[in-house]
């Protein structure tokens, strides 16, 4: 789903970058015991910000960074080129990956599954191009009132039945503060 400009604007500003940095990456990555090695999908990237958090956090991560809007394709392109072939930038749909199954060992998404037009079929193909005991690793907020975007959000309910239906071998969520949460699923 293509962001709306506002949106667009505040992925360019060193207060999210801060924010992103800060708070974000550190607050999902806690809850995960990801390998220090690994292929790793983002999906919606945004600008970048979390995927450059990510390479210098993760020196041994080999990036697949992907967003549905080209713009922002773009930005992360520029942003994450310093980290060379370690990093790749490309435009993808979360719901209707092309990529091969069993691509990847973590797939990870920040703040992005509200966006994503059908958020059930993404956690599909997410668990598809997972490697057997893959990762994904979600940081989102739930909006069961549908204030934020309108498009997209889901309640804590609709989330957890989605995950019970997925696939995934076993799974745990985390609510954080309201709205956030973080979840940790892994793949059979």
């Amino acid at each position: 789903m293509e962001m709306e400009p506002l949106e667009k604007w505040m992925l360019r500003t060193p207060p999210w970058r801060w924010f992103s940095r800060r708070v974000v990456v550190p607050w999902t990555v806690s809850y995960a015991a990801l390998p220090p090695d690994a292929d790793v999908l983002e999906l919606g990237a945004g600008s970048g910000a979390e995927a450059e958090a990510l390479a210098e956090r993760f020196p041994g991560w080999r990036l697949r960074v992907t967003d549905f809007d080209q713009e922002m394709v773009e930005r992360a392109r520029r942003k994450l080129s310093r980290f060379g072939d370690r990093v790749s930038v490309e435009r993808a749909d979360a719901a209707s990956l092309d990529y091969p199954d069993a691509s990847f060992d973590v797939v990870i998404a920040m703040l992005v599954w509200h966006h994503v037009g059908v958020w059930q079929e993404a956690t599909l193909e997410a668990r598809r191009v997972l490697r057997p005991a893959g990762l994904l690793v979600l940081a989102d907020v739930l909006d069961p009132w549908r204030l934020l975007h309108g498009f997209g959000t889901y309640s804590l309910r609709e989330l957890r039945d989605a995950f019970a239906r997925s696939g995934f071998r076993r799974w745990k969520l985390d609510v954080g503060p309201r709205p956030w949460y973080r979840l940790v699923a892994e793949a059979p």
